[in-house]
């Protein structure tokens, strides 16, 4: 097993972000991630059974970069390796020697160390400055100052590239003001920041820690979450040249643009697949959740029926579309669910269907989201518990 590889890129009290360098040179290169507990200050990683044997997060992910949640219970961290899949991988590894790892375990936060973090930055590209690099750009990176200014000395900012198994590194240790703006910026993959305060009086703290954890150790406070990517360039083929742009500016951040369709045996482009429709849908819902289960049969039927009619008279009826938020406790759940679903589908393991679930203000399941396919904008909060009635939706749009 090779180990140095996967690189933290950010963890709270109860999930750890990863990233890795792309294993191959295809652009259709999936991967399979696979994590387990550290169980003893002495544990190096190795898979030998038991205690020590690893769990597939995911044997088909398209980036370089994932998040595992609901992690709790391991005092002395967590290990995760990645491989690119193949049909014949099965859960326990016969040859670790083709799994990238790291060198210590990951860290997630305690509650106490949650709650000292200050906000994530807000950044922008700033056109309003000139580059001195031909061809860079300048982000416009600001923060909220700090809760207690008495113990304040200043910001310390760092700054990582978008890209598969990239480190961060620090802009400035000691900023005094709220904001900067970073010149000669390049990559085409985009930037993210995060800001911690430096507080009078830290003691045993070292940039050395940032490699397991998102603490320097000793007496600080954590860093912020990372901001959104800015810079990042889209591809051509992402870019969309029809009327519902403020639709498709809700699912910016999805893997290569793409969403998941036909119960997750296909990924389609957002802009293909959302193309053309007067309503697009949002399900909240869970494998696990009585309530949606009962509720999920009701709406397949009103979806094909939807499909059905507007195929009859495409001029006269109304389109659909629907897109699951899954709020499954984990991916073989979300899969298991979503395999009997006819729509579309965020991954599971993207940042974005916890956006977009509170975006829509989701504080239960099931809960179902109509949106105006063209502008975005929220038609109705949640219709469950009231009638799927293609007539009544049409009355929204007038």
């Amino acid at each position: 097993m090779n180990n140095g590889c996967i690189k933290l890129v950010d963890a709270d009290d109860a999930s750890i972000t990863v990233s890795w360098p792309a294993l191959s040179s295809s652009s259709s290169t999936k991967y399979n991630l696979q994590y387990r507990p550290s169980t003893s200050p002495t544990d190096n990683g190795i898979d030998s059974g038991g205690a020590l044997l690893y769990t597939s997060l995911a044997t088909d992910l398209t980036n370089t970069q994932a998040r595992k949640r609901n992690l709790t219970g391991a005092g002395h961290g967590f290990w995760f390796r990645v491989s690119v899949a193949t049909k014949n991988k099965t859960r326990i590894d016969k040859n670790a020697m083709e799994y990238v790892s790291h060198n210590r375990p990951f860290q997630v936060l305690t509650m106490m160390e949650q709650s000292q973090r200050m906000e994530a930055p807000m950044v922008r590209i700033d056109s309003t400055v000139v580059s001195p690099t031909p061809n860079s750009y300048v982000a416009h990176v600001s923060w909220k100052p700090y809760d207690n200014p008495a113990l304040l000395l200043g910001y310390k900012l760092q700054m990582r590239e978008n890209d598969g198994g990239a480190s961060w590194t620090t802009v400035a240790p000691c900023l005094s003001g709220t904001e900067v703006k970073k010149k000669n910026l390049t990559s085409k993959n985009g930037y993210t920041f995060r800001v911690r305060p430096v507080l009078r009086g830290e003691t045993d703290t070292s940039e050395s820690n940032l490699e397991t954890s998102v603490s320097e150790g000793g007496n600080s406070v954590p860093f912020s979450s990372p901001t959104v990517v800015i810079g990042q360039k889209k591809s051509k083929k992402s870019s969309s040249g029809s009327g519902n742009s403020g639709l498709i500016k809700l699912f910016s951040g999805l893997p290569k643009d793409c969403l998941y369709a036909k119960g997750g045996t296909k990924s389609v482009p957002v802009t293909e697949a959302l193309a053309d429709f007067d309503f697009v849908f949002l399900y909240a819902s869970a494998g696990w959740c009585g309530p949606c289960k009962r509720y999920t049969p009701e709406l397949i039927k009103f979806y094909n029926t939807c499909r059905s009619l507007y195929g009859q008279a495409p001029n006269t009826t109304k389109s659909v579309e629907i897109v699951f938020l899954s709020a499954d406790h984990d991916l073989n759940g979300f899969k298991l669910y979503y395999a009997g679903m006819p729509w579309l589908a965020v991954p599971y393991d993207c940042d974005l269907r916890e956006k977009l679930m509170s975006h829509i203000k989701v504080t239960g399941v099931p809960r179902l989201t109509v949106l105006d396919g063209k502008t975005g904008k929220i038609l109705e909060s949640n219709a469950v518990g009231r009638a799927l009635d293609l007539a009544r939706f049409t009355k929204m749009l007038k």
